[in-house]
């Protein structure tokens, strides 16, 4: 039974691990829209900054400074998640206090999670030709929760207001 579930968590990672060491694209100007498409925020790495407005209103809601390029923006268009810089993959020296997630109010910053917060050792990442995967943000789901799949197989759901962990919405997404 063991063995079985190992083999399953193998193949569930096996995308991560596709993807895991292949070199990000250069810093390029990116959009993210919430899941209704009701707001989306623009990250631009020339002017260093991540605006977030309406869809379709060129009226700036709030920004937060930097270029950023893994970004989730819940669809009350209030919160907003930055993910890690190396997205899904940290370097092979990573320390748990490696922050992973910033949560963002109104362009304010409220929580960082860092990777000790989601992992008790490092043994728990996946390990690729050159890094560890951690994680497969999937998104907010329909209940304003930002839905992150761990490496060892657990799925976690973080409020979007505060970044504080939640039981997952039943419908699992």
């Amino acid at each position: 039974m063991k063995t079985a579930i190992a083999l399953v968590v193998i193949f569930l990672c096996i995308p991560w691990a596709a993807r895991a060491d292949e070199p990000l694209p250069p810093p390029a100007r990116t959009t993210t829209c919430s899941p209704s498409g009701n707001f989306c925020a623009v990250s631009d790495p020339v002017q260093n900054i991540t605006l977030l407005s309406r869809s379709g209103s060129d009226r700036i809601l709030w920004s937060i400074p930097g270029w950023h390029r893994w970004l989730f923006l819940s669809d009350d268009g209030e919160s907003f998640v930055v993910g890690y810089s190396g997205m899904n993959l940290v370097p092979m020296d990573v320390t748990l206090a490696e922050p992973v997630l910033f949560f963002y109010n109104r362009g304010r910053l409220v929580r960082t999670v860092k990777l000790g917060e989601l992992y008790p050792d490092r043994s728990q990442l996946l390990r690729t030709a050159s890094h560890y995967a951690w994680a497969d943000i999937r998104g907010f789901n329909k209940v304003n929760q930002l839905v992150v799949d761990l490496a060892d197989g657990k799925r976690v759901a973080f409020s979007a207001k505060a970044g504080q962990v939640q039981r997952l919405a039943t419908d699992g997404t």
